[in-house]
């Protein structure tokens, strides 16, 4: 009987530690300045992109146990319109137009659940938010453990009325955005010292 009290006793300690030790690996990351995010569509005369310029905002809850990803709490980014250039002043002039820059100023997205975890890559479900409508979307994400940094990539189909937006047009409407848009992306979250 006295064996058997040690063993338990002893299993509870060492179960203890165990869960210790993985709430010990939960950190708060932040998105490195290096993230991108790229936009591209077509219209009647050619396809297009548009490119972030500049920092973006992020940050994230992440467990990360012996180099593995193990959860994500919470994840968000935060893309301001303007940093998005396609490299003619004039379709940047009309995109931030279509999307409402000036009243709603960034492109947001929070995660809202964690679907399945893979070696390299996992189903996630979010909360896309655009000029002031926001959308869940379900998504995979690829991502790559490097010591205390998670890189996060991928690609997201979406439409310009899903989101409850025209499509741009041009010159009297003789130039116009096809309605399909895809979204690039790829940021390293870094933790926090």
């Amino acid at each position: 009987m006295e064996r058997l009290t040690k063993y338990i006793l002893l299993t509870l300690i060492v179960g203890v530690l165990q869960i210790q030790v993985g709430y010990a690996q939960q950190q708060l990351f932040t998105i490195k300045n290096s993230a991108e995010v790229k936009v591209s569509g077509t219209s009647t005369i050619h396809d297009w992109d548009m490119v972030t310029e500049g920092p973006l905002q992020g940050q994230a809850s992440i467990n990360l146990l012996s180099g593995k990803l193990e959860g994500i709490q919470s994840l968000t980014i935060k893309v301001p319109v303007k940093s998005l250039k396609s490299g003619k002043s004039s379709m940047d002039k009309n995109a931030y137009e279509a999307l409402k820059a000036e009243q709603f100023q960034s492109v947001d997205f929070q995660l809202i659940s964690l679907d399945e975890i893979q070696s390299n890559y996992l189903m996630a479900t979010g909360k896309l938010s655009i000029a002031g409508v926001s959308q869940t979307v379900k998504m995979k994400v690829n991502y790559q453990v490097n010591g205390n940094s998670v890189l996060f990539s991928g690609n997201l189909p979406i439409t310009f009325t899903q989101f409850k937006l025209s499509p741009p047009t041009a010159v009297f409407n003789t130039i116009k955005t096809g309605n399909d848009l895809q979204i690039s992306y790829k940021a390293i979250y870094e933790q926090k010292n």
